[in-house]
């Protein structure tokens, strides 16, 4: 079998598993993974079959760069402020305490050296931004809640990989210095974040200089993957980079001049995150399966599976002990319950990151079979958090009542009764000024009733009105703004108003009808 013949057998399975995932009330980066394990195991038995195999740097390459920045353009740069603290303690103190844990299980339980066995913790310490996103979007959980858990997704892979490369280079080298890992931390950070700010800036001024759709679609795709390789080349980290970049992105997507352009932006992206998501989870399972393959002993698998419920235990301890010194030492801020605290310390699966940077570490370590049991391990940790835990968490959030499955429905009610309110509102102001005419009083009921602007599907308009509705939708925008940065709208909703929007500002740009109703003057 060829190469290619290969290809579209992986691509046949992949279609297979998306519609097996649109019937399946599990999460899909679950069902994705779950199959792509079992299309695994049996694939290494088919002697027609190559190995699949993709180096773990274009992994994260390909895959987070895209997925990285769809997530924090999603999330309310505002709210993450508000957040802060939160996000901070789990992706910074909670990654930390995890690698230590990771590093002490590794060392007793596994025999691994202290170097390596740090190099272990830090493999495992990362929840998966992109299953957190994922099942994030199906919980029905406050919105507060799923900013600090996606918050913590974002940020969590920069610490982890700036911790794993200074392990590695111990495990390696025999050397290490706590002020060389300070300063190096330093540095990427800095550079990352600084790379991400500029091609954002960049990539911004063009967008809102160039009235083409396919340049600006392109420059949105092209952005993401610039930004992780000119961080990773200067020595930064690629993901603040790529995650700098989102937020920048967010912050001025408004100003880009043409609404076909917005839209065509968001509907090329929503296809190609489902994409990315779908390829990459089948693409992990595929390679869990091959790994189990190789089975080293049920010495290791016994480490393994004690080091997935340990860091298991951990997150739900710290998730029920973290808040209470954040709520000493910032009384104002917002607390939650038992119950979101158990859900958010149940989310902590973990993904294509761990596996990656398993599979990346040199083959120099070999010796002792010290790779073979990281890898190993991480495998177990991969397969007990993702599949397990990602399973369960629906469930579970039912059983505690913590989830509000109708709440989505009320909050676009609601968001479409005020971005109505703020249409109408914008129109009486040139009432007000003397701006129109007695044709106003009907424009505002238009606006305020729904057949024009949001919901209204690009109801005709007149073209002496075309002035007054583009102010009355930009009110309208500016509204679901709001409401977005303060944690009143999830993602979805806001996408789906956006859209709304855009086809009406296209509709109203190009004067293509007339009023319904309406009298010309």
């Amino acid at each position: 079998m060829t190469l290619i013949d290969t290809a579209f057998l992986l691509l046949g399975l992949l279609l297979i598993a998306a519609l097996v995932a649109l019937r399946a009330k599990t999460p899909p980066p679950v069902v994705f993974a779950a199959l792509g394990i079992v299309v695994g195991l049996g694939w290494h038995f088919v002697p027609a079959l190559p190995r699949v195999s993709i180096p773990p740097h274009l992994v994260l390459l390909i895959f987070l760069p895209p997925l990285l920045v769809t997530a924090a353009y999603a999330l309310p740069l505002a709210s993450v402020r508000r957040n802060l603290w939160p996000i901070v303690m789990l992706a910074v103190g909670l990654v930390l305490a995890t690698m230590l844990l990771g590093a002490g299980i590794g060392h007793f339980l596994a025999g691994l050296p202290w170097a390596a066995a740090f190099v272990l913790g830090a493999v495992i310490a990362p929840p998966d931004p992109v299953a957190a996103t994922a099942v994030a979007g199906k919980t029905g959980l406050a919105h507060r809640l799923v900013v600090i858990l996606e918050g913590e997704g974002l940020i969590n892979d920069a610490i982890a990989i700036v911790a794993y490369s200074v392990a590695l280079q111990a495990a390696v080298t025999g050397e290490f210095s706590w002020g060389g890992a300070a300063l190096d931390f330093i540095r990427e950070s800095a550079l990352g974040i600084t790379v991400g700010f500029v091609c954002g800036w960049a990539a911004m001024q063009l967008r809102m200089r160039v009235n083409d759709v396919s340049l600006t679609v392109g420059v949105s795709f092209v952005t993401p993957y610039l930004a992780y390789h000119l961080a990773d080349r200067a020595g930064g980290s690629g993901v603040l980079a790529v995650v700098t970049l989102g937020f920048l992105l967010r912050h001025y997507a408004a100003r880009v001049p043409s609404a076909a352009a917005r839209l065509a932006a968001r509907t090329a992206w929503g296809a190609f995150r489902y994409g990315t998501t779908a390829s990459l989870f089948f693409l992990l399972g595929l390679l869990l399966g091959e790994i189990s393959i190789g089975w080293p002993g049920w010495p290791t698998f016994w480490s393994g599976l004690a080091l997935a419920v340990a860091i298991s235990v951990l997150r739900l301890c710290w998730m029920w002990t973290a808040p209470r010194v954040s709520m000493s030492l910032n009384p104002g801020h917002p607390s939650s319950t038992w119950r979101e605290q158990a859900v958010l310390g149940w989310a902590g699966m973990r993904g294509v990151v761990s596996l990656a940077l398993a599979l990346a570490l040199p083959m120099t370590l070999e010796e002792g079979d010290v790779r073979t049991t990281i890898i190993f391990m991480t495998f177990v940790v991969i397969f007990v958090t993702l599949l397990f835990q990602g399973a369960t968490l629906l469930p579970l959030i039912r059983w505690l009542g913590v989830g509000d499955p109708e709440g989505a429905q009320r909050d676009e009610r609601d968001a479409r009764a005020r971005a109505g309110e703020a249409g109408e509102r914008a129109i009486r102001r040139h009432w007000k000024r003397g701006g129109i005419s007695d044709r106003g009083e009907r424009l505002a009921a238009s606006i305020a009733s729904g057949s024009i602007g949001i919901a209204s599907a690009g109801s005709p308009v007149g073209p002496g009105d075309k002035e007054l509705l583009l102010d009355a939708l930009e009110a309208q925008r500016t509204e679901v703004a709001r409401l977005r940065a303060a944690d009143r709208l999830g993602e979805s909703v806001v996408e789906r108003l956006e859209t709304e929007i855009d086809i009406d500002d296209m509709v109203v740009s190009s004067e293509a009808g007339r009023l319904t109703g309406a009298d010309e003057d």
